[in-house]
């Protein structure tokens, strides 16, 4: 089961929209809550990810790949 994590530019990210969040309750996106997942929780697999977002597995999949093209977030080894 491959696991990711947030890079250095993920957390960074992740602040930034975590203060917008607060602010407009609107700014709540699926990135924001995978990247919630990954700041709380540290490493992750997509089911776990699955199972706290209510998102369905493509849809989680999509992201994950949309975060790692920004480099916000990263696969580990296994």
């Amino acid at each position: 089961m491959e696991r990711y994590t947030l890079t250095q530019e993920g957390r960074a990210r992740f602040r930034r929209m975590e203060t917008r969040a607060h602010i407009d309750a609107s700014a709540v996106t699926s990135d924001f809550k995978l990247l919630h997942y990954f700041y709380e929780h540290g490493a992750a697999s997509v089911e776990e990810i699955e199972d706290y977002t209510g998102l369905s597995w493509s849809a989680v999949v999509n992201e994950i790949g949309t975060l790692m093209n920004r480099g916000y977030i990263e696969g580990l080894p296994e």
